[in-house]
């Protein structure tokens, strides 16, 4: 009986490892933007090609944070804007005929509770990403 409540007792450890998750908090703003450009924009977080979250939908001078859980352990993130043009979702890229790519991509190890990302649209330039604070406008 001591064995099997030890076996227990490691399996419940072992479960409770494997189900912790990050909370990624993700903040975007535009600069830059042209009168009449204001697009209505969210921004999504995809996880190893899956959606793990979304922002809501905001202006894009208005911006926005939120947060999303992704597993400890090392994955593949791919971090867009989408921008709402006649009804229609698209992705904020080049390919899109947008000014600049709106998003980010990359791997990263994810191995603590909390992480910040920061995205800064600049129109003029380029877009800008940190994971201490938000960047700086380039003059």
């Amino acid at each position: 009986m001591k064995s099997f409540s030890v076996l227990a007792l490691l399996l419940c450890c072992t479960a409770l490892f494997y189900a912790q998750s990050s909370v990624l908090t993700v903040t975007f703003k535009f600069i830059g933007i042209e009168e009449g450009y204001d697009h209505l924009s969210k921004t999504q977080v995809w996880v190893d090609e899956t959606l793990a979250g979304e922002s809501p939908e905001v202006t894009q001078s208005k911006g926005a944070s939120f947060k999303v859980d992704i597993p400890y352990g090392e994955h593949t993130l791919r971090i867009i804007n989408l921008a709402q043009y006649k009804e229609e979702w698209e992705e904020h890229t080049i390919a899109n005929d947008y000014s600049i790519d709106c998003l980010w991509e990359g791997d990263f190890n994810f191995k603590k509770k909390r992480y910040s990302f920061f995205l800064l649209h600049d129109i003029d330039h380029a877009t800008s990403v940190s994971w201490k604070k938000m960047p700086k406008p380039k003059k």
